[in-house]
């Protein structure tokens, strides 16, 4: 899939609902992951920037997702930075997801067409990522701001927001349903979908059964 641009990011993560995230040390797990991810009809997937060299695993992931899992794009998160920006996406992530709002990693992001998915925590930090052509915000981290009633009480006057909330989710369809309820346009779902345990005991079977159940849930929910 060619690297898509703010509003195609945006675009597709309404659709599929649901950025998974994860993280590990080693390519050869990260290409299990991404492929139970894509088996269950996941194509937007973030890797997270957690460990020492995972700009290194990050490049051999993105080759390995590129041969081997047709119409994936990866994007990679917890980039704290511009620099950690450039590397990352020298790397080949197709977008780039933050924790925090930085102006210049957003500047760095816009010049170069790259989507830009900062966090923010606040009603003014949500306002300028959007001025600053943020493709998706993240809300984080969304369940210790408030909850759903949090993301609902800001959509009320800035509806046109595409909020993500982004921690404290999880798979279940009572909690999906209440932050899209609430206008999320999409959610973060990471260690409750990708857990480190799943990972070290390399049951990527768990993985794939916990991506299939959460792909049947948003799709019930409605």
């Amino acid at each position: 899939m060619t690297a898509p641009n703010a509003a195609d990011l945006a675009a597709i993560l309404r659709r599929q609902r649901a950025l998974p995230l994860f993280t590990c040390g080693a390519a050869a797990d990260g290409i299990e992951v991404l492929a139970a991810l894509h088996g269950a009809g996941f194509r937007v997937v973030e890797f997270t920037n957690r460990q020492p060299g995972n700009v290194d695993v990050f490049r051999d992931l993105a080759a390995a997702a590129a041969a081997r899992l047709p119409g994936l794009v990866l994007g990679a998160g917890t980039i704290l930075d511009a620099a950690q920006a450039a590397a990352f996406h020298a790397a080949g992530a197709a977008f780039i997801v933050a924790p925090h709002l930085d102006p210049e990693t957003g500047a760095w992001c816009a010049a170069r067409g790259v989507p830009w998915c900062p966090g923010t925590g606040t009603v003014t930090e949500m306002m300028r990522a959007h001025r600053a052509g943020a493709a998706v915000i993240k809300v984080f981290p969304a369940d210790a701001l408030g909850g759903p009633a949090f993301l609902k009480a800001v959509r009320g006057p800035l509806p046109w927001l595409a909020l993500m909330p982004s921690g404290g989710v999880t798979p279940e369809a009572e909690n999906l349903r209440a932050w899209f309820a609430a206008g999320a346009h999409c959610v973060g779902i990471g260690s409750h979908l990708v857990d480190a345990g799943s990972i070290a005991a390399r049951r990527f079977d768990v993985v794939t059964e916990r991506a299939a159940r959460l792909a049947a849930t948003l799709a019930a929910i409605g």
